[in-house]
């Protein structure tokens, strides 16, 4: 729990944008899976919400919480905050310090599972897609155990698959992110993070394989698939939805990479 709470006060950079980084220093993000108590799950959000609103609506201090739908986290709920450099840490500021904790601890620590699970992911700006300003809605978020000694073949794949949204799916937004930190024993090497707006979607045939012939060549496609296969130890795909009434800040993303 300390190290949840330290995070949130350190973190003053918030708005950087995806490709604003003056010093050319990599971004990172941060993805924090925290849980109510089943009995206090109202005070839990009540709790959560007045606190966001106040200390975390605008700006460096801004907070987007998500609901995850399925997997072994459903109904847990995912903070996330960033983009920005590692070098934002040694700037740290927060104002209101001793208010904070106090509604921290007091408000929303009380009515929370003792538990968390905080991850570094680096942004990937070469590999990601955000063509035009968009909302967060709902996110499909599949994180990747690669096998030891697999990562650049791995990112080789990545590439490809970057490719295909640019030029097919020019329209969907596609983050990705690397763990910044060894995961060999939860197996979270690498997320691919494309975000829609309605379920509907889910159910469509988007018709991947074809559209990954049509950019990498006919026939391509099997090897490719093979080939990503033989990375894997596995995979886990969860649907996030955003939680606009606990987070503390809205769901307009203002940014775009440069393919």
């Amino acid at each position: 729990m300390k190290t949840l709470i330290i995070w949130l006060m350190l973190i003053p950079f918030l708005g950087i944008s995806q490709t604003e980084n003056e010093t050319q220093e990599p971004l990172i993000i941060a993805t924090m899976l925290i849980a109510p108590e089943p009995a206090d799950f109202f005070k839990f959000r009540e709790g959560l919400k007045a606190h966001n609103n106040e200390y975390h609506a605008e700006g460096a201090m801004g907070v987007r919480i998500f609901q995850v739908m399925n997997g072994p986290n459903a109904e847990k709920m995912m903070a996330v905050m960033g983009p920005m450099p590692w070098s934002a840490l040694d700037n740290a500021t927060y104002d209101n310090r001793e208010a904070h904790d106090k509604d921290w601890y007091e408000n929303v620590v009380p009515y929370m599972k003792d538990e968390q699970d905080i991850t570094y992911w680096r942004f990937d700006t070469g590999n990601s897609h955000f063509p035009q300003n968009f909302e967060m809605s709902k996110l499909d978020v599949t994180t990747y155990d690669f096998k030891a000694g697999t990562y650049e073949a791995a990112m080789d794949h990545v590439e490809k698959i970057s490719a295909v949204f640019k030029n097919q799916y020019p329209e969907t937004p596609l983050g990705i992110y690397t763990n910044e930190f060894a995961a060999t024993k939860d197996g979270r090497d690498l997320s691919l993070v494309y975000f829609f707006d309605d379920f509907a979607t889910l159910g469509v045939d988007h018709k991947w394989k074809e559209k990954y012939e049509k950019e990498h060549g006919q026939g391509s496609y099997e090897s490719f698939y093979k080939g990503w296969m033989d990375l894997l130890n596995g995979a886990q795909t969860e649907i996030w939805i955003y939680d606009q009434e606990l987070s503390g800040i809205g769901p307009q993303v203002t940014t775009r990479t440069q393919n």
